[in-house]
């Protein structure tokens, strides 16, 4: 299989590349504007590189392409890539507008590409024990769920992620869409109805304070987007969900966590780590699996999927489909219209969609 990536940053080099070299998936193409990256990945990988993504997918035909590029440009390449007849690993968020998102879905489907969304997180151990325990009943009905994911200084310092035009959102795209997709994904992806959302930019000016990132700060780039996010959902069925991310918050320690409220039990994982909770002969239990230690390289267990997915022709669990990551982004585009009308926002998701986004295990 023919693997080609567009997009060389810190993500590809530090997250996708090592777990690929682990599993002996060799890199053949890869493709990015700035010509210092591409020879410095050829050199590292063997890969043939290219500044023009178009020119690598036109002559050599990758099977698997990997889109690792600035939010904005997630749409359009991972279309071209699909037109060429290859199969797409896109990062989050596969695109910026639910109609792109659609436009994808469709596209996958008329060529019968497997195309995928990088929510890594849902291979978090804690993630698919909790999995586990939903669907065997042991939670009952859920009624409610929460999701944070909030940094004391963690605003990103490259462009692509603060400027509009590049990222075209900020902390809800990068990282709420994380906790959108395992809310959804916990819950089986009830049908969304409504979202109120909040979003503000409190250290927009500030930048140097609020960032710990290795790579310079650049003073003459200034925050164009969203530090802080904040949402309610209505996902039908009685389900009820609060959300709220931040790139830089006055707050005591970084914190990732996610809530699943249900009429049998309950589970709180916070930072990787699962407690679950119930009531056995009348006295309320909390536990903890023993089986919880992370297991290698998520990224690892990720591209292992991914490849079998695409000999099977079907995203297997727990990836995240397209029509999935379709639904996420529904919400997300839901939220920043809500924050900027102030004004719950009805969402209008179409009945086919919801229906083949129901996962299969």
């Amino acid at each position: 299989m023919k693997l080609g990536i567009v997009g060389l940053g810190g993500w590809v080099t530090t997250g996708h590349l090592p777990a690929l070299t682990d599993l002996g998936i060799k890199v053949d193409y890869c493709a990015d504007i700035d010509e210092k990256r591409v020879k410095d990945f050829s050199q590292k990988t063997g890969c043939k590189g290219y500044l023009d993504y178009k020119e690598m997918l036109r002559n050599e035909n990758p099977d698997l392409v990997l889109v690792a590029v600035p939010h904005s440009l997630h749409a359009t390449i991972a279309l071209d890539a699909i037109n060429s007849d290859a199969n797409v690993y896109v990062e989050k968020p596969m695109a910026t507008s639910f109609q792109e998102a659609l436009t994808l879905v469709e596209a996958s489907r008329k060529r019968n590409k497997v195309l995928v969304v990088g929510h890594e997180n849902r291979f978090n151990p804690a993630m698919l024990i909790a999995k586990k325990l939903i669907r065997s009943g042991e939670v009952g009905k859920i009624y409610h769920m929460r999701g944070f994911y909030i940094r004391q200084r963690g605003i990103p310092t490259s462009p692509t992620f603060i400027k509009k035009d590049l990222a075209k959102g900020g902390a809800v795209f990068d990282i709420g869409t994380h906790i959108v997709d395992l809310l959804l994904f916990l819950s089986d992806f009830p049908m969304p109805k409504s979202v109120t959302g909040k979003t503000y930019s409190a250290f927009s000016n500030d930048k140097t304070k609020f960032s710990v990132y290795p790579s310079p700060n650049l003073p003459n780039f200034k925050v164009e987007v969203e530090d802080f996010g904040s949402a309610f959902l209505n996902l039908g069925d009685e389900i009820s969900a609060y959300m709220e991310v931040s790139w830089a918050s006055y707050i005591k320690e970084n914190k990732m966590e996610v809530v699943v409220l249900g009429n049998k039990g309950g589970i709180h994982i916070d930072n990787g780590m699962l407690n679950f909770m119930r009531n056995i002969a009348d006295e309320l239990f909390l536990s903890t699996p023993s089986t919880q230690q992370q297991r290698g390289s998520v990224y690892r267990e990720v591209w292992r999927t991914v490849m079998d997915s695409i000999s099977k022709g079907i995203p297997e669990y727990p990836l995240c489909s397209a029509e999935q990551g379709a639904i996420g982004l529904a919400i997300l585009e839901s939220i920043y219209k809500s924050a900027l009308e102030g004004r719950e926002v009805k969402i209008d998701i179409p009945q086919w969609l919801l229906k083949q986004s129901q996962p299969v295990s």
